[in-house]
């Protein structure tokens, strides 16, 4: 069964990737501007937050996802020298937080686990 995943991610390039690695994978990938627009998505397996990201508090989206979903396996990306970022985010209730090249190089695992 085809894995459903809710990506907040405003780098376009790195979206492609994931969006292009998900096709490879079968994984669902519906993209969201933090969680705008949430309630009107189906749930999902995993929720992947770039933490570099511009235009909405990755943090915020990270609390909000796991208030609303205890269970969610959320994954966060982030570069390497944010230790600001990696703290808040373990904090928020991120499952796993990830350097960008550990992200790009697990992400078909990821994908295909959902966790």
């Amino acid at each position: 069964m085809a894995k459903r995943v809710w990506l907040s991610c405003s780098d376009f390039i790195f979206t492609s990737k994931i969006i292009e690695t998900a096709r490879h994978t079968k994984a669902e990938v519906i993209s969201l501007r933090g969680l705008d627009g949430l309630g009107s998505h189906p749930p999902a397996d995993l929720y992947l937050v770039d933490l570099d990201a511009k235009g909405f508090d990755p943090i915020a989206a990270i609390q909000a996802a796991r208030a609303a979903s205890p269970a969610l396996a959320i994954v966060a990306f982030v570069q390497h020298e944010r230790v600001d970022q990696v703290r808040a985010a373990r904090d928020a209730g991120a499952s796993r937080i990830l350097s960008r090249g550990a992200f790009s190089e697990r992400l078909p695992a990821l994908l295909q686990s959902g966790a």
